[in-house]
């Protein structure tokens, strides 16, 4: 059944975040994006990209994960030069917002198909079960910055592209750069429930690379 779907613009932006951005993403997260202001986004995203997985470009699974909370912007955002931050405060809010279990969610995630036509890392499969919540929120990262500046999303450098790059070093969840091989202008970090001395690393880390940083 591969190749017998002719892709569509949104298609290919879908794929390509699964291939090169993003690990995964649910139905909501792509419906809400792709298909947002119609009616019927929930029904329509679902036929299309059950016709992406008939072909051979997606495929379904599941995992569990906790709901998101809120997140309508940073929860910290810092540049080099300015105060230094503190990180007992950073940490409580990255704790305290977290109000619902865990629950089992189903995920869409790009083949190697995918990946032979867009290049990338996916392999149609979930690479540390225990880490959805994790990767659907730098995923909750990604299509907020594909809103508020596409520009800067084409710029998006995901963990699995930039771990070869990063060996013996810390590795962040996103950077925004040139390429890999360049300093990033921004390196973003899903903060999930991080306590006060991981906020403190990532921190450290970033103010030795005189790099600027949001944690979300």
């Amino acid at each position: 059944m591969s190749g017998s779907l002719s892709l569509t613009d949104r298609d290919e932006q879908i794929l390509q975040a699964l291939c090169v951005r993003i690990r995964l993403m649910t139905l909501a997260q792509i419906a809400g994006h792709w298909w947002a202001g119609n009616k019927r986004q929930t029904e329509d995203a679902r036929r299309r990209l059950a016709a992406l997985v008939q072909a051979g470009y997606l495929t379904r699974s599941t995992a569990l994960a906790a709901p998101l909370p809120p997140m309508n912007g940073p929860v910290i955002a810092w540049s080099p030069g300015e105060p230094e931050p503190d990180a007992g405060a950073v940490a409580w809010r990255l704790q305290s917002r977290w109000r619902e279990s865990p629950r089992v969610v189903r995920v869409y995630l790009a083949t190697a198909l995918a990946t032979r036509v867009f290049g990338g890392k996916a392999q149609g499969r979930l690479k540390q079960e225990y880490q959805a919540t994790h990767d659907l929120g730098v995923s909750k990262m990604y299509l907020d910055l594909r809103l508020r500046s596409p520009k800067l999303a084409e710029a998006w450098i995901g963990e699995d592209i930039l771990a070869p790059y990063r060996r013996g070093q810390k590795l962040p969840d996103a950077i925004i750069a040139e390429s890999p091989e360049h300093s990033p202008t921004l390196v973003l970090e899903f903060g999930g429930a991080y306590d006060k001395p991981r906020v403190e690393a990532f921190h450290n880390d970033c103010r030795n690379r005189g790099v600027p940083y949001e944690i979300w």
